[in-house]
This record gives structure tokens, sequence and C-alpha cells, in this order.
């Protein structure tokens, strides 16, 4: 309970800090205007990578923007492998710090969706690896909302560790084509070949995991 109390009590000092002192911040991410999303960044210079830390656990744990503007404000900002860099870290730390918040006991106010709920009660039992191999499948379906994937895995009692390598298998090869697919887009003049080329990639990872999903659904029967 004590726990809970001090989450909670974050909670309310960091929604505080944000309407007093970002919420132009939070403003300017929510328009989705990805030119003014990375000078807003840029101009914090030094504290540029934490801003962009800060904003995506942000959108990670309210759950309610897509982070596919914020990782092409970064590429801006950052170039194509800085941009990668910062990206997948702010993923990976939004991802655990809301998993953390949800299975400390705010995922409460949350219903839980039957059918991905089965799933995720299925992978819980089984052995660590196989646990680590399909929640990175899910992970990279992105037919999954990421944060219901964060909010299911907390209520099945995983464990944190097994939900962070899981994580960081999964989100990887999804930022890294995110990220290429970003800057090419940017430059579309000059990388037109390659933009058509990770659309490509892309529609090919999705139809794997669309049917590693299908056969992890029916193994779990």
């Amino acid at each position: 309970m004590r726990r809970l109390l001090f989450i909670v009590a974050l909670l309310i000092l960091f929604t505080i800090f944000i309407t007093k002192y970002h919420f132009g911040l939070w403003q300017l991410v929510s328009s989705r205007d990805i030119k003014e999303i990375a000078n807003t960044i840029a101009g914090y210079g030094s504290a540029a990578v934490l801003v962009s830390l800060f904003l995506n656990t942000l959108i990670s744990v309210l759950g309610i923007l897509p982070s596919i503007f914020l990782t092409t404000a970064n590429t801006l900002v950052f170039g194509l492998y800085g941009g990668f860099l910062v990206s997948y870290t702010g993923e990976l730390l939004g991802a655990v710090i809301t998993f953390l918040l949800y299975r400390w006991g705010i995922s409460s106010v949350f219903k839980t969706p039957s059918e991905h709920w089965k799933i995720f009660q299925g992978i819980s039992r089984l052995p660590v690896k196989r646990q680590i191999y399909f929640l990175a499948v899910i992970r990279l379906a992105p037919f999954v909302p990421s944060g219901l994937i964060n909010l299911l895995a907390a209520l099945a009692g995983f464990p944190l560790g097994v939900f962070t390598i899981a994580t960081a298998m999964g989100k990887l090869p999804a930022l890294l084509l995110e990220t290429y697919f970003s800057y090419n887009l940017l430059n579309i003049s000059q990388n037109y070949l390659n933009l058509g080329l990770s659309i490509l990639v892309a529609l090919l990872l999705y139809r794997g995991v669309k049917s590693e999903y299908a056969r992890l659904k029916e193994s779990l029967k």
C-alpha cells in the first residue's frame, strides 16, 4: 500500500511539473508538428537527449499518442544513428516505467480485453525463454497497442527481467525500421529507393509477425 501511495504521489508531482513548466512542450508533441518538435528539442542544447527521453516516457505512460512523430523528430535532431539510439532508449525506458506503474496497482482502473488477456495468461505459464520469445513477437505486432502490452504483462505477473528483455528484443527491429523509414522520408528526393525498400521490409515483417501471432494464439488454446 505504501508503495502504491508513493507512486501515486510521484504521478501527481509529475503532472504538476508538466502542467506548470512543460505544458507547452506536451502541447507541441500533441500537435504532431515534427519540425517544431525537433526545433524545440534541439533548443534545449546539451539537455536535448534528456528532454527527448522524458517525452518518450510521458507518451508511454499516458498511452494516448503514437511515438512515430517523436522518432522522426529525433532523427532530425540527432541524425540517423543518434536518433535511433535516443528513440530506442526512450521507448524501452517508457515501457519499463509503465510496466512498473501498472504492476504496482494503477492498472486496477482499466478493463482488460478478454482475448488478449487469455493469451498473456497462457504465455505466463510457459518456460522463461518461450515467455521472452512470445512477448517479443507481440511487442513487434503493430495491431497490438504498446500500452495494452504493458498493462497485460503487468497484470499477468511477468517478472521485470523477462518483460525488459522481451521489450528490448521486440522494439529493436521495430525502432530500426521506424527510424530508417523516417530518415528516408525526410530525405525522399535522395533516398526514394531506400524508402521503398523500407516499406517492403515493413510489409514482410508485418506478414511474418501476423503469422507467428496466429500460431501463438492457436498453440495456447
